[in-house]
């Protein structure tokens, strides 16, 4: 690749992280979020558990789109048509609609945002392919980055007197100029191509249906792993934790403090990213999911044994460490295993993340309403300890298992 080529991937590529770190944030601030508006909209905790169940069913909606479009377009114009799209969303939610209106528009603004995550790492995919691992590691460490920001960002707006909803208008308008400039660049500027080793697979794969993905090897225990770690974790985890200490107690537990929890444990996540994306060619991705898996069980079983402060600020950064490369290292073997259609593999594994928090999160909301919050916390260790089991019983060994099919 010439001097001109690197520099209009080096551009495409700050971009892709720009995107992934605002959509880190619109993710991550809801948490911080949730409280004021549980007591805003004078929801039960088991209406609040709707948010998840309405925001992951935003993303199968997504998940189906890029299935069947994100293979077949420019992806650099499907980002910043759906970075666009997410910017309107952000508007409509900062004018505190009706309920069912508000449960709608985090629909909508699933669809967009989880769009945006597949594109995005099936377009540096298709950028950088056999060094994808590296690559796609570093997005979600930008991910991680926005996460960091996410949580504090409500916090400091509440603290200047500013309502949640102002959280939701500022990031609009910030979305419109950025996104505005990114279609002024593409104008000017031709989408770089993607790496030459990107697309060659098994001769045939690259029409395969996300039906005839599962008939591969490893795809089955790759997409329930996804639906346990993401849905049954992570997400959950993420959405549910200060909520939970809020609740059990008020006043050790304060909004700040649990913001900083929740900062905590996204440093954790990108310090895992950043270390797991510089040893990418060193260890194997089994490898990391069980190591992180076994040490995320001990970090939260740490916390949630002892329920002080000090422990739990330590518990979260450990958890963080532990488990933030699971998520990306899912999306590296899945277009490892299938280059020549990244996006539709992505969206496989995403149609099974989303799944998955949507009925985790239900799960945790409706276990917290009728019997206590304590016990609904269980649910992302338990969802942990079964990724540990799966990927040491049925996740294959060898590199590349997908080249045969099951029979």
């Amino acid at each position: 690749m010439n001097r001109k080529g690197k520099k209009k991937k080096i551009l495409f590529t700050i971009y892709a992280y720009y995107f992934m770190v605002i959509f880190a944030v619109t993710g991550t601030m809801f948490s911080t979020a949730l409280p004021r508006i549980i007591q805003d909209y004078q929801l039960s905790l088991s209406q609040a558990g709707l948010f998840s169940v309405f925001t992951s069913l935003g993303n199968l909606g997504a998940m189906a789109v890029t299935g069947w479009l994100g293979d077949r377009f420019r992806k650099s114009r499907m980002m910043g048509a759906v970075f666009m799209g997410m910017g309107f969303t952000l508007t409509f939610i900062s004018k505190m609609p009706a309920f069912l209106i508000l449960l709608i528009l985090m629909v909508i603004l699933g669809i967009f945002g989880s769009i945006l995550n597949l594109i995005i790492t099936a377009f540096v995919s298709d950028l950088y392919g056999e060094e994808r691992a590296r690559y796609i590691n570093m997005v979600h460490t930008f991910y991680g980055l926005g996460s960091l920001l996410g949580p504090l960002y409500p916090m400091l707006l509440g603290r200047a007197g500013l309502t949640w909803r102002f959280s939701y208008l500022w990031l609009s308008i910030l979305v419109f100029i950025t996104g505005a400039a990114y279609f002024g660049i593409l104008g000017i500027i031709k989408e770089p191509a993607d790496n030459e080793e990107t697309g060659k697979g098994e001769e045939g794969r690259n029409e395969i249906t996300l039906a005839g993905l599962m008939h591969y090897k490893g795809m089955a225990a790759l997409c329930i792993m996804s639906f346990l770690y993401m849905g049954g974790h992570q997400n959950t985890f993420s959405i549910w934790f200060q909520t939970y200490l809020q609740t059990e107690n008020r006043i050790l537990y304060t909004p700040e403090y649990t913001s900083v929890c929740m900062t905590f444990y996204w440093v954790g996540m990108v310090i895992s990213r950043f270390i797991c994306a510089r040893l990418s060619h060193k260890i194997s991705p089994r490898r990391v999911i069980l190591a992180g898996s076994i040490s995320g069980i001990l970090a939260m079983a740490f916390g949630m044994l002892l329920q002080t402060p000090a422990v739990w600020l330590s518990a979260v950064l450990w958890l963080g460490i532990s488990t933030g490369a699971i998520y990306p290292m899912t999306f590296a073997i899945s277009c490892e295993w299938f280059p020549e259609c990244s996006a539709r593999v992505s969206s496989l594994v995403g149609i099974f993340t989303s799944t998955g928090g949507m009925l985790c999160g239900w799960l945790v909301g409706k276990i917290a309403g009728c019997v206590s919050f304590n016990l609904a916390m269980y649910v992302p260790w338990i969802s942990l300890a079964i990724v540990f089991w799966i990927v040491w019983r049925k996740f294959p060994v060898d590199k590349s298992p997908a080249n045969s099919k099951i029979i």
